[in-house]
């Protein structure tokens, strides 16, 4: 099966595989609110992830550096700051046009372009922030893509940096969704966003909590 395959599985179907891929799981999330390009926004990861293979980084500072001259300088990716919570900040495809993003699609982004280079790249959730962590040593190296790429060394404890599953990233993603949509006054687009959170695999009490806010959001638009 080839990258490019099942470009256009939704996400219900994606969020019920044990590890869906990142890619396609953050592409058919932004599909479910618009129209969507899945292959063009996989040929651009793939030309990335060629730019960085291109640079054939050897050692963990190495690699680090490759993404932030590579992804941050070369191609540009950087925080939107202007308009933060836009709910194109939360949409791959867009955020691969325009180079601009949340922190945790940028580091989509870098993660993906990374693991097309055979990079051990992956995003890391931390307080109030989401960064890319270059697990090819101990300890892992911080990379913050919405400072375009530059390396980190944040004070949290040392078990938070690990590597992010596809749905732990998913479900962020939609938070921010809800929370934007909901901001703008989009009742319709936050209730789809709060109940496609319900597909994916939650603890029960998460789960509870989520459909309860589900459950409010409907309310208030009845």
């Amino acid at each position: 099966m080839g990258d490019h395959a099942h470009v256009d599985d939704d996400f219900t179907t994606l969020a019920a595989l044990p590890d869906p891929r990142l890619d396609r799981l953050s592409l058919a999330l932004a599909a479910s609110f618009r129209s969507v390009d899945a292959a063009a926004a996989l040929a651009e990861l793939d030309r990335l992830g060629e730019a960085l293979r291109g640079d054939a980084p050897a050692s963990p500072e190495e690699g680090a550096e490759s993404c932030r001259r590579v992804l941050g300088v070369e191609n540009g990716f950087s925080g939107d700051r202007d308009e933060y919570d836009h709910p194109r900040n939360s949409m791959l495809d867009l955020v691969l046009q325009g180079r601009r993003g949340l922190p945790i699609l940028l580091s989509t982004v870098y993660a993906e372009a990374g693991r097309r280079a055979g990079m051990p790249l992956a995003g890391v959730g931390l307080p109030g922030h989401y960064v890319v962590g270059h697990f090819g040593g101990d300890p892992p190296l911080l990379i913050d893509p919405f400072a375009g790429g530059v390396r980190i060394a944040p004070e949290v404890p040392p078990e938070l940096v690990r590597p992010w599953t596809a749905h732990e990233t998913a479900l962020r993603m939609l938070n921010n969704l809800v929370g934007s949509y909901t901001s703008r006054g989009d009742l319709a687009l936050a209730i789809r966003a709060a109940g496609m959170r319900l597909a994916l695999p939650l603890p029960e009490p998460v789960r509870q909590s989520l459909t309860a806010e589900h459950r409010a959001l409907q309310a208030r638009l009845n």
